[in-house]
């Protein structure tokens, strides 16, 4: 009875932090009406800097046998992003809607937010072992961005894509530097001493509540309500329907714990903010990817502690 009861209040505790950072981000973001500046630098630091230490710190201190998984784990990491836009398809295809509304509309189904609100959620509520697959899902995501995003934004846009400057975008990304100085290490069998090993430990529970302020300052600058009810259309496909396809495919996979709830947790998120940077860089209606986005996180906030009993 006490240990059930510690647990509840640890859950409780875990949930206002979540919510408190979110909205110490969105506070700054309307009072200060410099969130966009914030928001800028913040995710710049995240990804040059926490990002990749966090990276290299997880797998090299992670067990690889849990990697016999990653095959099954990114068939699935796939589907739950190419289920959006065939889905987007057909119920748009008797809208009357113009290419840059469609091509909005198609590129937030297809991409959802593969990082920053399901790291911090991850790191919180199942721990270090996780991270290693969310950022396989960021990873596949950006690969994706790269080319099929593009390839709508150029479709529906009518811009060129600039596959070159995209490339070598997605090269330079640290991220996946991150990625390919750890496969060099493991490659190496080096492993981290004990003292910088305690030292970037401590960068863990820094990521993840700067990544929840971000999520806040994100939501302060772009809160709007225009045209909600077409950015609906992607809301329903990318955080009720894509989800109630994609668990039966989950729960009946060979997986262990740990991706079974890292694929829940990316199958339910809102799409990615980089959608918003995709539509207005292909010339695509900006307006509707920022609602859709918008509107999307705020609907997911409320179902937090629900999620976090399908996590368990």
């Amino acid at each position: 009875m006490v240990k059930a009861i510690q647990s509840i209040n640890n859950l409780l505790s875990q949930i206002l932090l979540f919510y408190g950072f979110i909205l110490l981000g969105y506070l700054i973001s309307r009072i200060s009406n410099k969130g966009k500046t914030f928001n800028k630098y913040l995710n710049s630091l995240l990804i040059n800097i926490l990002l990749p230490i966090l990276i290299i710190y997880t797998f090299l201190t992670s067990s690889l046998t849990s990697f016999v998984e990653i095959p099954i784990f990114l068939l699935l990491v796939v589907a739950i992003h190419l289920l959006g836009p065939v889905m987007i398809y057909f119920r748009l295809r008797r809208r009357d809607l113009t290419n840059q509304t469609k091509g909005s509309l198609f590129i937030c189904s297809t991409f959802n937010n593969a990082l920053f609100i399901p790291l911090p959620l991850a790191l919180m509520f199942i721990g270090t072992p996780a991270v290693p697959f969310v950022i396989m899902c960021s990873l596949t995501q950006m690969i994706l961005f790269v080319t099929l995003g593009s390839a709508m934004g150029a479709t529906f846009g009518g811009d060129d894509a600039g596959w070159k400057k995209v490339a070598r975008d997605a090269a330079t990304f640290p991220p996946f530097l991150a990625i390919v100085v750890t496969l060099v290490l493991l490659g190496l069998n080096v492993q981290l001493q004990d003292d910088i090993a305690l030292i970037l430990s401590y960068n863990s529970p820094l990521t993840t509540y700067l990544a929840l302020v971000s999520v806040g300052l994100g939501v302060g600058v772009r809160f709007s309500l225009w045209n909600i009810r077409t950015a609906l259309n992607v809301i329903v496909v990318r955080q009720l329907v894509i989800p109630l396809i994609i668990f039966p495919l989950i729960l009946i996979s060979t997986l262990s714990q740990v991706p079974v709830q890292v694929l829940i947790l990316e199958s339910l998120m809102p799409p990615a903010v980089l959608t918003v940077v995709y539509a207005s860089g292909f010339n695509l209606d900006v307006e509707i990817a920022a609602t859709t986005v918008t509107v999307g996180t705020l609907l997911l906030l409320p179902l937090i502690p629900v999620l976090l009993l399908i996590l368990g």
